[in-house]
């Protein structure tokens, strides 16, 4: 067994924590945490009680009031977005319709417009 399993195994069976494991090995304590959650994501395993307890306590501190300034900042960038959304959708329908202008003077014209990939310049 290797290192980084001997560390996850350790973390996942003993429950010790990150920082203790990291004093332990001389490892950051970042590393052992990607790695234990690469190796649950991998195997499919629960996250542990330590971790459903971090993250919960996590979310729950993260609710703050917005103040009115905040929200009128939050709905101007919500209105913002959604006119760059439809900005965006004008202009794929733009691209398609030039792309399909192309494809039709090609095969009536019979000429190429496109440039073909790899060709010199």
């Amino acid at each position: 067994m290797d290192l980084k399993e001997q560390i996850i195994a350790e973390y996942l069976t003993q429950g010790c924590g990150f920082r203790k494991l990291a004093a332990k090995y001389g490892i950051s304590r970042t590393t052992i945490c990607k790695w234990v959650l690469i190796h649950q994501g991998i195997h499919n395993l629960p996250p542990t009680e330590k971790q459903s307890t971090y993250s919960t306590s996590s979310m729950n501190s993260s609710k703050k009031k917005l103040t009115s300034e905040q929200l009128q900042s939050a709905e101007a960038l919500q209105q913002k977005i959604a006119a760059l959304e439809k900005q965006l959708q004008w202009e794929k329908l733009r691209a398609e319709a030039l792309d399909t202008m192309i494809n039709i003077a090609e095969k009536d014209l019979n000429i190429s417009i496109r440039k073909k990939p790899g060709a010199q310049q």
